[in-house]
């Protein structure tokens, strides 16, 4: 693939594709493009592994995907790996200034440039839908249909934008709302945080084989932050490893995602029955001269987070604490006070979807999604031609393999082009 679409004649690397073929070629539908998430998720090993599809859809389709540009196989984006490790403080109440965040920003787009080369600059979703067209075209078929879920919504939706003609169908699953300002990004992150939250508290409180069952479960938390604010935390895993403030809060959001309430509950009570000690020292970065992977930074290719000065950071801080109480932050926040500092502006800038003469598009999304909050998918669906929202009346990230009433309705729409139901209930 070109580095650079624009430059097509230029500089170009290699990316990975796999393809499962149909196991029923009599009843083959066609080509399925899974679009795996992430950002930084193998679409390869994925399918090497399995995949999450059913059998059903695996006899009639052929299924291939790739590890997107700067992802793994795919001249994966490299960075110093000190800075990769190290992590500036994004938490102004805790001694946090936006303008460290944006210096460590400048400082490892740096080291990113000098492992990563000029694939830098096109990291964006536009891009890789592009190089999804060059998979469809050197495949030799007409039409594909896609499969997307998380983060891979973003190139799928590009793609419907760029190539609507060539889509037979586009599944959404659990989808990201490009047309949203930075602000109004981290406000619904940081809801969508609290939610699912209080769905694992209602569970202990009414649950006794939750190992928090009988306690006050934001009070647990409440100290817990205190104890990782102070440098008193440690990783249950190895003692030298501190757990700080913001890590304590994207760990819970990750146990969130299936979600793993027994786990989460598991955590928090190992967490809270920790021995004091003393505080652990600060990390500080330590540049090594070698690199490491993080794909992550494609986030900073296709949003805007306008941060100017340390006064806005804490006014936004504030609505994040208010809009995610009792958590105070979802990871979101890290995200997007690092990409405000991003020295490469965004080629593919928020935007409303802009598909004209696409299929009809089925968007299937949990009610309570940790990471892509449900009033994305009802923005999407409202703003997307000919698009239809399945919800799950349930918890969790990824809603295809959530349950026989979200597989079969997905299954019916990529094989029949139909709909059965816009509703499945929580499983």
């Amino acid at each position: 693939m070109p580095v650079d679409w624009e430059r097509p004649e230029g500089e170009t690397i290699e990316v990975a594709v796999v393809r499962d073929r149909a196991g029923d070629p009599a009843r083959r539908v066609g080509t399925l493009v899974s679009l795996p998430g992430g950002p930084g998720s193998s679409g390869v090993d994925e399918i090497l592994k399995g995949g999450k599809f059913s059998a059903e859809l695996r006899g009639r389709f052929d299924i291939v995907s790739i590890d997107p540009r700067g992802v793994k196989r795919s001249h994966p984006v490299q960075c110093d790996a000190g800075l990769v490790k190290y992590r500036p403080n994004v938490i102004p109440e805790l001694g946090g200034w936006i303008d460290e965040v944006h210096s460590y920003a400048r400082d490892l787009a740096a080291s990113c440039r000098q492992y990563t080369g000029a694939l830098l600059d096109h990291l964006d979703a536009v891009s890789i839908a592009r190089d999804v067209e060059a998979v469809r075209s050197a495949l030799g078929v007409d039409r594909i249909s896609t499969y997307s879920r998380s983060y891979g919504t973003m190139p799928a939706q590009a793609y419907a934008e760029l190539f609507p003609k060539h889509l037979r169908a586009m599944l959404l699953d659990s989808v990201d709302d490009h047309s949203l300002d930075g602000r109004a990004f981290l406000a619904s992150e940081a809801r969508a945080g609290k939610d699912t939250f209080g769905g694992f508290t209602q569970w202990c409180a009414r649950d006794e084989q939750c190992a928090l069952h009988g306690t006050d479960v934001d009070q647990i938390f409440d100290d817990l932050y205190a104890k990782a604010s102070r440098g008193e935390l440690r990783d249950p895993a190895d003692a030298t490893k501190p757990v700080g403030a913001f890590d304590l809060n994207a760990q819970i959001v990750q146990r969130l995602y299936r979600p793993e309430w027994s786990r989460l509950a598991t955590d928090l009570r190992v967490l809270a029955d920790q021995p004091a000690g003393s505080p652990l020292p600060p990390a500080t970065a330590q540049p090594q001269g070698k690199p490491a992977p993080m794909p992550e930074i494609t986030v900073c290719s296709d949003w805007n987070f306008d941060i100017a000065d340390q006064d806005q950071w804490i006014r936004l801080w504030r609505e994040q604490n208010t809009n995610s109480a009792p958590l105070r932050a979802h990871f979101a926040w890290g995200a997007g006070s690092l990409c405000s500092g991003w020295p490469i502006p965004p080629a593919n800038p928020p935007h409303r979807p802009q598909i004209v003469d696409g299929p009809p598009v089925l968007i299937i999304n949990s009610r309570h999604d940790p990471a892509t909050p449900h009033e994305w998918a009802e923005g999407v669906a409202k703003n997307t031609p000919d698009a239809t929202l399945l919800t799950y009346e349930g918890w969790g990230h990824g809603v295809y393999d959530r349950s026989p009433c979200t597989t079969n309705a997905a299954d019916q729409y990529l094989i029949n082009l139909t709909i059965p139901q816009t509703s499945c209930p929580a499983a």
